[in-house]
């Protein structure tokens, strides 16, 4: 009698064991990779033919990602501290899109962590902002890199592009943007072999703009119940976040405090007037401030005119210019100190350093020297050391709003070159104790300290 209790008991354990999935679960997302010759025979807003991938040991592919997505409504009043709540409000809406997927060629290089950016449409075509700023970087340290088609006027753009390689792809609406995001960081998670074959350990989400309004909102009212990241790189928001269904967020919105994962935001000047109300350094939160620095900038302009000139996604594929010299200061820096401590943040708790902000007066006006170059906040090389006044705000072009974002550059005339460094030695020198200075306070990696004194050694200044 005690031996049949006891494998009755036995089988009733194992029966409670075997885990049982809700009857509402959805259907896991499924991964089908593109043809690589189909369509017009490239990844539209992709890197190949753009960037030297072969140079840099990387490999692109793309794949269309297919499930349900829930949408969610607001729960409760949302407060300025980020703490939301949300509701599914539907389920089972069915949804393609795409993913850019680029991994280090040899799968042994690539070091565990994935960055998923949430594509940009801001100009009504998926842009890998974060992507062509620190593309050097996730390839040096072995990232792998998915470019995500959240929205439905990126989708709709890839339809209209290229609908051979893009048959199905439908996003009927952005509500279902959010679990999107999510069930791409599962796919990643559950396909190892978009990356190489090794399961990643870490998967982090990045967003500029745009993109970087939704990606506060989510890390705010969906992380907390998708847990599908292990960080978040916020680049260039605004003092507010994205709507769901129910409400608006309020105007000046914070990073929730109480988030298990790091968030860092990262801010250009031109960010800083809508932003300076929301600035944050907590725990698990940590906010850069570039002076200097254009919401995009020369760097990443070459880059999306390269693009555009292939795929003809903006203005038929014209480059874009603007009336004066767009920004060329040197962000990607910044960006790849960011992403190599959220990395390490995410990793092993150990936070980045902080950062002094832009110095503004009453919050509404930054403060500037006589060159009306910023004051405060991170300074670059490039910045310490000027040769230029770096403007967060440009004017003109050709494609309607850009050029407010792009920044300018104005070079210093001849004579206040001259007094500033009087020979190129002196250049050299105040450049490279400016880098010292940054990568000793964290804000420059040591690759990127040798990549800037080299270019200060080979300038002509002045």
């Amino acid at each position: 009698m005690k031996r049949a209790r006891a494998l009755l008991l036995a089988a009733t354990l194992a029966i409670c064991l075997i885990p049982v999935a809700p009857a509402s679960a959805a259907p896991a997302p499924v991964v089908q990779p593109v043809p690589a010759g189909a369509g017009h025979g490239h990844a539209v807003s992709g890197a190949e033919g753009i960037v030297d991938l072969v140079r840099l040991g990387y490999t692109e592919s793309e794949y269309l990602l297919s499930g349900a997505a829930e949408t969610y409504a607001q729960d409760g009043a949302w407060t300025s501290d980020g703490v939301w709540k949300t509701e599914v409000s539907s389920t089972g809406n069915p949804y393609t899109t795409r993913m850019i997927v680029q991994r280090p060629t040899d799968p042994a290089r690539f070091n565990g962590t994935v960055v998923v950016e949430w594509l940009n449409v801001s100009f009504g075509v998926d842009i890998p902002v974060d992507l062509s700023q620190s593309y050097e970087y996730l390839a040096r340290e072995g990232y792998a890199y998915v470019g995500l088609t959240a929205q439905q006027v990126g989708a709709d753009k890839l339809t209209d592009l290229d609908p051979a390689r893009y048959p199905g792809v439908s996003i009927s609406d952005d509500a279902l943007s959010y679990d999107i995001l999510t069930q791409a960081a599962t796919a990643v998670r559950a396909h190892p072999e978009l990356v190489g074959g090794r399961a990643p350990e870490i998967v982090l989400a990045s967003g500029h703009s745009q993109s970087a309004t939704r990606l506060t909102t989510y890390a705010n009212a969906v992380q907390p119940r998708s847990e599908a990241f292990d960080g978040f790189l916020v680049h260039g928001r605004a003092g507010g976040a994205a709507p769901i269904a129910g409400g608006l967020p309020p105007v000046n919105t914070r990073v929730r405090t109480d988030l298990p994962v790091p968030v860092f935001v990262l801010q250009a000047e031109t960010d800083v007037i809508l932003s300076a109300s929301v600035r944050q350094d907590t725990e698990k939160v940590r906010t850069w401030e570039v002076a200097g620095t254009g919401h995009a900038d020369q760097y990443g302009l070459d880059l999306y005119n390269a693009a555009n000139a292939r795929d003809k996604g903006i203005n038929g594929g014209a480059p874009t210019y603007c009336d004066k010299p767009v920004n060329s200061m040197t962000f990607r820096y910044a960006q790849n100190a960011a992403y190599d401590h959220l990395h390490r943040w995410a990793r092993t708790g150990s936070a980045p350093p902080t950062a002094p902000p832009i110095d503004m007066l009453f919050g509404l006006i930054i403060r500037r020297d006589a060159d009306q170059n910023a004051l405060g906040g991170i300074r670059l090389p490039d910045f310490e050391a000027p040769i230029a006044t770096y403007s967060p705000h440009n004017t003109g072009g050709n494609v309607p709003g850009a050029c407010l974002i792009l920044g300018t550059t104005t070079p210093f005339a001849p004579p206040r070159l001259v007094q500033l460094y009087p020979d190129h030695a002196t250049y050299v020198a105040e450049f490279t104790a400016a880098a010292d200075k940054a990568r000793d306070a964290g804000y420059l990696l040591p690759e990127d300290h040798a990549e800037a004194v080299a270019r200060a050694q080979a300038a002509k200044v002045p």
